[in-house]
């Protein structure tokens, strides 16, 4: 311990540890005196820096995430180590033996300082490398620094269960835990607390006394307690002159250590590891024979993403640059691994094994994943029926693709659509007619070295896997021309005298049953012989007894010559490089030999190239086909579209506005032309006798008259359109004015209007209005109207216009007033038609009350009651019977005015005339008829009708 660690006092101390005696001078013996200053200086700084803790809150330094390397089995850590400084008073059985350095130890010393001993506790707080790599310390050291357990906030030392049944295993073999987790540096400090263990696992399986250690890291915050432990943390282990630390022990960085959890990857203690594989934060050795501890080989690998670059797999990988193998203390012999010749689809996990020259083993697994990410390749669009752009009028399209292809996983088919005007993506599913149901095989060849070995050392190469020589004769030669290439080579060389024949072989077994062929090659280089018996030999065996030789010589070579020889494909194929020399400075050299196996492989493939062909029948129009392809991956090739497919098929077709009867005034007619292909170039039309002409706007007719109007569109791609015929019909001029009119009243609320009928040349007469005080009321095709529910003794305007088809009124009839009587008459007759009968020649026949007439009314009023009667006609056919004259026929009246027989006339004749009064009457007159058949008439039936009218005046 260095001397001015001796003149401040320690916590330590203060705590009655002072007493304790160890083998390494850390503390010295002091006097009294000096012993209570100690402890003054001591308190002193405990309260200063309990004063600083409390005016200040440091911020604590970010810190990585810890790797959880530390192991916790069952009973890892039974017991507990007492709080204390400085201590290593603790001795404790191990539950098996361990030869460390030559010396077999049954027991542990545990040291409070981040350490473990052997033989003697260390209490040394000071770190530095000469403990480590002493003459006289055992020491295993996972976190030498300054620790401090005494504060009761952070946590003890403990370790494992040592009791036959308890102990704790690792990988199945029972191992010794010290855990210093959560454990905070000197001076009763509570935080930061750093969380590391030391594991011995005992491996007496591979020899007594053999055993593995390691050391776990799961937090580390701090280094250097105070500036009394001026010296940063180291980390490694000292056997009595010999000893290891790992980089960045005992080194700052900034104003941390380098070993810290935020200092740089390649020396932070849990952001590296030592021969575990995948787990950080853990460093192993392996002691065999109480040599010193091996640091097996370290292997790192890198994972690796390949694109398959033949049908279901890559070809071709052979890890160069993902996996390396190092050795701290020595050197690697042997980097294998169990690499497949092909790689399928998906992950593989390789198995890389390193073996180093005191054959520890290392292995770490690579994950090699082979994914397909690439698309088919996109195939081109062709058409046999449709050229883009040009306009066709084939409505059937055939698009034909070539064939898309697929490195790894194969084409799985394809999707496609039609879209109109614009190209589209089509959507994920595949067409049914587009997927693959045939398997094709896709043949490929992998090259593989079997064997590399270069001699690149000065020692012969030991260990699984090298060389097997038959004596020391065959060596490694390091002589300056007598290796190829690079340094070294194997050798045979006889070095005592010139009478001593040396025949020395090296051999080495391989399986090449997994090759198509597998080849040989080697450079050799021998001086030239002196006796016919000195020889080289090149050969193999299949069985270990038949050998066949590949090559032979008994006189020296020029210079380094390159063989090259095949190999059967087999398993246990032995290969053996022999010589025979016998004099001094003359040698036999090999170099440089290599094996390679080559494998060919036939893979069955579904899908690896899909062609489409599709016919479809489309509408007129813009259109474009889009593809796109799957592979069995699941990768989309980008869209593909082929187009424009221009479509017309028909013509175009043209609208108007043409009105469908007559028009009273000028004709605008409009012309619309569409066309669903390529489109509308003209429109043509033709107006009655007029030339052809090109419509631009609207036709103008305006003559009357009946027009006829042809009209017909053309395409683009020059289709025609049918002419299409439309009549228009115009009469702007009015009818003639009706002629004759006249209004007269017919009772004392109606009133009839006459007039004699309108022409018009154009579109004809319809109908007429008749206006009553200037407005419409009715209107009528006949030449006369009455009208109705007028009011007594009012007086009225009427008159009359013509209206034609067009729609065109004429100008009205000259006014005619008309005055309605006060009062009305009414009459009622009952029947009308008088039926004599059948009656013979000469006959007398009468008719009482043949008839009643009923004349009534309402008012002061005059009226005459006349009556007539037409001739008698004889029904009875088929002869003919002559006209009866007016005068046979008499009437005889009762009621109302009682009249004698009177001869019916074919003029009106007065039967009565009236006076009425200001009330309602009724008058009733009763009608007799009688008829006096002449002889010189024909039997018959015999009627007449007889007319009555009752007219005012």
């Amino acid at each position: 311990m260095p001397p001015e660690r001796v003149i401040e006092p320690r916590v330590a101390d203060i705590a009655g540890t002072e007493g304790y005696t160890v083998a390494s001078p850390s503390r010295r013996r002091v006097g009294a005196a000096a012993r209570a200053t100690r402890v003054w200086f001591r308190a002193f700084l405990l309260v200063a820096w309990l004063v600083m803790l409390a005016l200040a809150t440091p911020v604590p330094p970010a810190h990585a995430a810890g790797p959880d390397a530390v192991l916790t089995p069952s009973g890892y850590n039974a017991n507990l180590v007492a709080r204390g400084d400085d201590t290593s008073n603790l001795v404790v059985n191990l539950p098996f033996t361990m030869n460390w350095n030559g010396t077999d130890y049954t027991q542990i010393y545990i040291n409070m300082n981040g350490n473990c001993s052997f033989g003697s506790g260390f209490t040394g707080y000071n770190p530095n490398t000469n403990t480590l790599a002493g003459t006289n310390a055992n020491i295993m050291a996972p976190f030498w620094a300054d620790v401090d357990t005494r504060n009761t906030a952070s946590s003890q030392v403990s370790y494992s269960s040592t009791s036959p049944g308890t102990v704790p295993t690792v990988g199945g073999r029972p191992a010794f835990f010290v855990n210093w987790i959560d454990v905070a540096a000197y001076n009763l400090q509570a935080a930061p607390t750093n969380s590391f263990q030391l594991v011995i696992v005992d491996r007496s399986d591979t020899g007594a006394g053999n055993f593995d250690f390691m050391y776990n890291y799961d937090r580390v915050t701090w280094d250097i307690a105070t500036a009394a432990s001026s010296l940063r943390a180291r980390v490694g282990w000292g056997r009595a002159g010999t000893g290891y630390e790992l980089p960045g022990s005992g080194t700052a960085r900034a104003s941390a250590s380098a070993l810290s959890d935020t200092a740089a990857t390649g020396t932070s203690l849990i952001q590296n590891e030592l021969n575990d594989q995948d787990q950080l934060g853990r460093y192993v050795w392996q002691v065999r024979a109480g040599a010193a501890p091996n640091v097996p080989p370290v292997v790192t690998v890198t994972n690796r993403i390949l694109e398959g670059n033949v049908p279901g797999v890559y070809s071709g990988y052979d890890g160069a640059g993902d996996a390396t193998a190092t050795d701290a203390d020595g050197s690697v012999t042997s980097f294998t691994s169990n690499l497949p010749l092909f790689l399928p689809l998906g992950v593989t996990s390789v198995l890389w094994t390193a073996i180093d020259d005191r054959s520890s083993v290392s292995t770490r697994t690579q994950s090699v994943t082979v994914t397909d990410t690439t698309p088919p390749v996109l195939p081109t669009l062709t058409s046999p029926s449709h050229t883009p752009g040009v306009w066709t009028g084939s409505n059937s399209v055939t698009v034909n693709s070539t064939v898309s292809t697929d490195t790894c996983a194969g084409v799985l088919g394809a999707s496609y659509s039609w879209s109109q005007n614009a190209p589209v993506s089509p959507d994920a599913g595949l067409d049914a007619s587009t997927a693959s149901t045939f398997t094709v095989s896709v043949p490929s060849t992998a090259t593989i070295i079997v064997e590399d070995e270069a001699f690149p050392r000065t020692v012969w190469p030991t260990g699984p896997g090298a060389w097997a020589r038959t004596s020391t004769y065959m060596r490694i030669a390091t002589t300056a021309g007598r290796y190829h290439a690079a340094a070294h080579s194997a050798e045979i060389y006889d070095d005592s005298n010139n009478s001593a024949r040396h025949t020395e072989s090296f051999s080495k077994t391989f399986n090449l049953s997994g090759y198509d062929v597998a080849t040989l090659s080697f450079w050799d280089y021998h001086s030239a012989f002196s006796s016919t018996a000195d020889f080289t030999r090149v050969e193999y065996s299949t069985n270990g007894t038949t050998w066949t030789t590949l090559q032979t010589s008994t006189v020296g070579a020029a210079g380094w010559t390159q063989r090259v020889y095949a190999l059967p494909n087999v398993a246990n194929v032995t290969v053996r490089f022999t010589g025979s020399v016998s004099a001094i400075d003359e040698y036999a050299n090999w170099d440089d030999i290599l094996i390679v196996g080559q494998a060919a492989s036939t893979t069955n493939l579904s899908n690896t190239a899909r062609s489409v062909n599709a016919t479809t029948t489309l509408a007129d129009g813009t259109w474009y086909f889009n593809l796109r392809t799957a592979d069995a991956a699941g990768n989309w090739t980008a869209t593909r579209s082929f187009g424009p497919v221009l479509i017309d098929s028909g013509p175009p077709v043209t609208t108007s506005n043409t009105p469908s009867g007559w028009s009273t005034s000028t004709v605008s007619v409009s012309l619309t032309a569409t066309d669903t292909g390529s489109g509308v170039a003209s429109t043509r039309y033709k107006l009655d006798a007029a030339s052809v002409a090109t419509y631009t706007a609207a036709i103008p007719i305006s003559t009357d008259g009946t027009h006829t109007l042809r009209y017909w569109s053309v395409d683009v791609r020059g289709n025609v359109e049918a002419t299409k015929t439309a009549t228009v019909r115009v009469d702007k001029t009015p009818p003639t004015v009706p002629g004759a009119f006249s209004a007269s009243a017919v009772s004392t609320s109606s009133v009839t209007a006459t007039w004699t009928a309108s022409t018009d040349a154009i579109s004809g007469v319809s109908a007429y209005g008749v206006y009553r005080d200037g407005s419409l009321v009715a209107t009528t095709t006949a030449l006369t109207y009455t009208m109705t529910g007028l009011t007594p003794g009012q007086t009225y305007l009427f008159a009359a216009a013509a209206l034609d088809v067009a729609g065109n009124w004429s100008a009205r009839t000259a006014s005619i007033s008309e005055t309605l009587p006060l009062s009305q008459i009414w009459m009622e007759i009952s029947p009308t038609s008088i039926d004599f009968g059948t009656l013979d020649p000469g006959t007398n026949s009468v008719i009482t009350s043949g008839t009643v007439v009923t004349v009534g009314g309402v008012g002061m009023l005059n009226y005459d009651l006349t009556c007539s009667a037409e001739d008698f006609t004889s029904l009875t056919t088929p002869t003919a019977t002559p006209t009866m004259p007016a005068g046979y026929l008499t009437y005889a009246v009762t009621g109302w005015a009682n009249l004698p027989d009177t001869a019916f006339t074919n003029s009106a004749a007065i039967v009565s005339a009236s006076v009425g009064s200001a009330f309602p009457w009724n008058h009733r007159f009763v009608f007799d008829y009688s008829l006096n058949m002449p002889w010189t008439y024909e039997p018959g039936v015999y009627t007449t009708n007889v007319r009555y009218t009752a007219v005012a005046r």
